[in-house]
């Protein structure tokens, strides 16, 4: 799918003019479709829109197209009825005929409405193409030209859920100033049945010292990959031994196949034996596993907000990216812990970037506050 730029948007704005003109009151939807394809974190970012919609409108039937990439994000979620596919890695790898592929195969779903919750204007006209007649989603500086109804549009800065959330607002749903509905995550039974023997048959763990887990990677594979989002791995290591020297943690060091050598990199600098189970671990079962933890300590990926939404107490280390804008979206209430030092600084190094002493104080905090 061709990148979002200064012509395509000035080219959505003029495509925008007959849609603007034909725009139509909210109705209700009896069978919708929410096209928000990518990427792990984005979807995860997603789910209070969803615990919200289906609130507000509880005899809809809400399906979401996704990314294989993302899928897992959603799989077990009950709120959701079906899961359309969009490739291994969503519609930003496409051919403008798998475009079309996609827009046929939703067109097959005979949806009333399609809640778009990005910001881009190649997914509205896909919308568009499968003959949706309710196409909802937020347009600014012309993306998402074939909307229906557009969502009220936030000035400045502000998170990717409070944008999506604008969403509900135009489906004339109020939500209480400052309420922060938590994201959501459900692992499977078997995720928690399959983590629960293996914490008791390969680290002889009983819930007797705190279980840290700590995913240092992320992003690897993944259409928005950026190394420089992986806090050092040194750093990991001094925050691991502080951990186990000063709690008498146990840490368990998780992550995607990707991440196998910078773990097994990792635990073999610990001043202590960790156990690694990268590569070997589904992200369901990685829920079920931030379920049952006392901490969990990651980077800006997509698995640090699946541990913020089953309610585990969460240190998220930031890099380049802002976390003004995708932090783990969660109540106030101290359990999820972002840190970040990127400010307008680039290129962006970690020299300048979150320190171990910062980590050190923010982990301590975390683990030592009352169940």
């Amino acid at each position: 799918m061709p990148q979002e730029t200064i012509l395509t948007t000035a080219v959505s704005k003029l495509l925008s003019i007959p849609f603007r003109l034909g725009r139509r009151p909210f109705i209700p939807p009896s069978k919708a479709l929410i096209l928000h394809p990518c990427c792990l974190s984005q979807v995860m970012l997603a789910t209070p829109l969803l615990s919200v919609l289906t609130a507000a409108f509880p005899n809809t039937q809400f399906d979401w197209a996704i990314s294989e990439w993302a899928r897992p994000a959603i799989a077990k979620n009950p709120k959701i009825s079906e899961l359309l596919p969009t490739g291994d890695l969503g519609v930003a790898s496409m051919s403008l005929t798998e475009l079309r592929a996609v827009a046929e195969q939703l067109r097959q779903g005979n949806y009333d409405t399609c809640l778009i919750p990005g910001r881009s204007s190649l997914l509205s006209w896909v919308a568009w193409q499968a003959r949706i007649p309710q196409r909802i989603g937020v347009a600014s500086g012309g993306r998402g030209f074939a909307q229906t109804l557009v969502a009220p549009q936030r000035t400045g800065q502000r998170h990717a859920t409070d944008i999506y959330l604008s969403i509900a607002e135009a489906c004339n749903i109020d939500l209480p100033p400052g309420e922060r509905p938590p994201m959501e995550f459900y692992p499977a039974d078997d995720d928690r049945t399959a983590v629960t023997q293996r914490l008791i048959d390969e680290l002889d763990w009983l819930g007797d010292v705190p279980l840290v887990v700590i995913h240092p990677g992320g992003g690897a594979g993944s259409v928005y990959e950026d190394p420089l989002k992986r806090w050092p791995s040194e750093r990991f290591v001094l925050l691991a031994n502080h951990l186990m020297r000063q709690h008498k943690a146990r840490i368990l060091l998780v992550g995607s196949a990707h991440d196998q050598e910078l773990a097994a990199a990792i635990a073999g600098m610990t001043s202590q034996r960790c156990a690694n189970w990268a590569g070997r671990m589904t992200l369901g079962e990685l829920g079920a596993l931030a379920e049952i933890a006392s901490l969990y300590v990651g980077n800006d990926t997509g698995p640090t907000h699946i541990a913020a939404a089953v309610s585990c107490p969460t240190l998220a280390i930031f890099g380049p990216s802002n976390p003004t804008l995708s932090a783990p979206y969660s109540p106030a209430d101290g359990r999820v812990v972002t840190l970040w030092r990127g400010g307008e600084v680039r290129p962006f190094t970690w020299q300048e970037g979150v320190t171990v002493s910062e980590a050190v104080k923010a982990a301590d905090t975390l683990l030592r506050r009352k169940p």
